[in-house]
């Protein structure tokens, strides 16, 4: 272990993309490719997921639904016991695109179309709210919708200074509200590696 750290989430235009079940920066998403989720501006996470095996259904959650559904994606016990290693790729995109990301999954929360794991699934969703924040030059995963891939595709694309950090999640609401996708969380990674850093402004 590496420490406890908390991410920078706030008034400081910082969004993320995370994979499950990704131990690195270089590894692939374990536990059957691992599962998609994002960080909103202020620290509130936010991801897909899919409801019955029949015309299956797709609902975002909020810190509620992970609560229930998942604690090991936003609890540190919880985490730590499954064990759940989540990567975090932290991108400074300033606070307008930040807020175009939030709108984004707001929009997905609003009218949802589903949910099918090839195709329309976790990631493709988080893929769209990369888009519109400009941290991805197509709404389109490059190859399978999956979330090592859309990871692979923010890196190489390079639009955004970023930092990867690998650990156990845990996020901690620090302000009540009607909207969980609008309130402000602490977010802290017990860290299993050394933190990565690239973008445009890193040589």
């Amino acid at each position: 272990m590496y420490g406890a750290v908390k991410l920078p989430f706030g008034d400081s235009g910082k969004i993320a993309y995370i994979v499950r079940y990704k131990k690195t920066h270089v590894a692939d998403a374990e536990e059957g490719g691992g599962h998609s989720d994002c960080i909103l501006p202020g620290g509130a996470p936010v991801g897909y997921f899919g409801g019955g095996l029949v015309n299956a259904v797709g609902v975002v959650y909020g810190y509620s639904h992970f609560l229930a559904g998942r604690p090991q994606y936003v609890n540190l016990s919880d985490a730590r016991a499954t064990p759940c290693i989540s990567t975090v790729l932290v991108m400074d995109v300033g606070r307008d695109r930040a807020e175009r990301f939030r709108q984004s999954w707001l929009s997905m929360r609003a009218k949802t179309d589903g949910f099918t794991i090839m195709g329309n699934n976790c990631s493709t969703h988080a893929s769209r709210a990369c888009y519109a924040a400009g941290v991805t030059r197509s709404p389109e995963i490059s190859g399978v919708d999956t979330p090592t891939n859309l990871y692979n595709q923010i890196i190489k694309e390079n639009l955004v200074p970023w930092r990867s950090l690998s650990g156990y999640l845990e996020f901690k609401p620090i302000q009540s509200g009607p909207d969980e996708l609008m309130m402000s969380f602490a977010v802290t990674l017990e860290a299993t590696q050394i933190a990565t850093e690239g973008g445009p402004r890193k040589r």
